[in-house]
């Protein structure tokens, strides 16, 4: 999938060379963390249309946040999918080619006018594709009527209804509150597939080998939402350095600030203990998928006490991820 970088520093000459498409584009425009299912319908629908019409399939998403930028929310400083990971999600889900605006304070001053005459016209977009609740511009001002409007009736808008799942509907916030419940199963329904997380393996105080479950201390290299804290069983990808899998294992894994050792209220740590492997993982990037909660974390009155809970946990993950 190509993709664009478009500054707001010059809006007039914010497209680089080679940016304009010939042919034209279907474009899907959102932020679309997560890549759930209802911003998978969004992206289904641009990629029927470019199908249709012979158009190239693309999207048109922001970073970092908005809400961000506006300092309306500091949970927004976390995502479900950092960029690289949603660009890997949109161009599995067809997408060619993405448009990515750096969204700063300049760019939210930005009308909704000048956004399709200076982001959406120049590219080629003939058609659009947008969620139910899409908004653009200064403040919100822009709707899917005024992309009609101002595009002068040459772009195509298509407005996609919300999915719902369980009678509520899917959205990025219903999935991280249920992250912060610990209901991965849950979060994983809503977006489509299990969540992930991508960290380096880390030097950790060695505890968990002196224990006789050496684990593996991942560092997340991107802000992601970090499920509630407490002890998980998880699929562990270790990946190459262009980020493919080499190879899969079922695993558990602590996420907290280890209670028994440590005073509360430390950084939280995610340490995995890996099923079947041996070898030396420091330096290498793993994948961590989230397959279930099996309990919360605590604090143990003595080492024996924790080593027969990590006993069953490894137990209990090793069960679940086989059935």
């Amino acid at each position: 999938m190509q993709r664009y970088d478009l500054s707001v520093t010059n809006i007039a000459g914010a497209l680089p060379e080679g940016a304009r498409k010939e042919v034209g584009i279907s474009l899907a425009i959102g932020f679309f963390d997560g890549v759930h299912l209802g911003h998978l319908e969004v992206i289904r629908q641009a990629v029927a249309i470019a199908k249709q019409q012979g158009l190239v399939p693309a999207v048109m998403t922001f970073d970092p946040h908005p809400r961000v930028v506006l300092g309306q929310g500091s949970q927004y400083h976390t995502v479900l999918t950092p960029l690289e990971d949603k660009l890997s999600l949109l161009s599995d889900a067809g997408v060619e080619a993405a448009y990515i605006i750096q969204f700063n304070r300049a760019f939210s001053e930005v009308t909704a006018e000048q956004f399709v005459k200076s982001f959406i016209t120049p590219i080629g977009v003939k058609a659009t594709t947008v969620g139910f609740d899409f908004s653009f511009g200064h403040r919100g001002e822009g709707n899917a009527e005024a992309l009609r409007l101002h595009g002068n009736g040459e772009i195509g808008v298509h407005v996609v209804s919300p999915v719902f799942l369980d009678g509520e509907k899917v959205s990025s916030t219903r999935i991280r509150d249920q992250l912060s419940e610990g209901e991965c199963i849950e979060a994983s329904n809503l977006l489509g597939r299990p969540y992930e997380v991508k960290g380096t393996v880390v030097h950790g105080q060695a505890r968990g080998r002196l224990l006789g479950f050496p684990t593996a201390n991942v560092l997340p290299e991107q802000p992601y939402v970090i499920p509630r804290s407490g002890v998980y069983a998880v699929h562990v990808d270790v990946l190459s350095e262009s980020g493919a899998s080499e190879a899969r294992y079922k695993g558990v894994i602590n996420v907290g600030n280890r209670p028994t050792f440590d005073a509360p209220g430390g950084e939280i740590k995610l340490e995995a203990h890996i099923f079947d492997y041996t070898g030396d993982l420091y330096g290498r990037q793993l994948a961590l998928t989230f397959f279930a909660y099996l309990r919360p974390e605590k604090k143990f009155d003595s080492i024996e006490q924790l080593i027969e809970q990590i006993k069953q946990d490894a137990a209990d993950a090793r069960k679940l991820l086989s059935e």
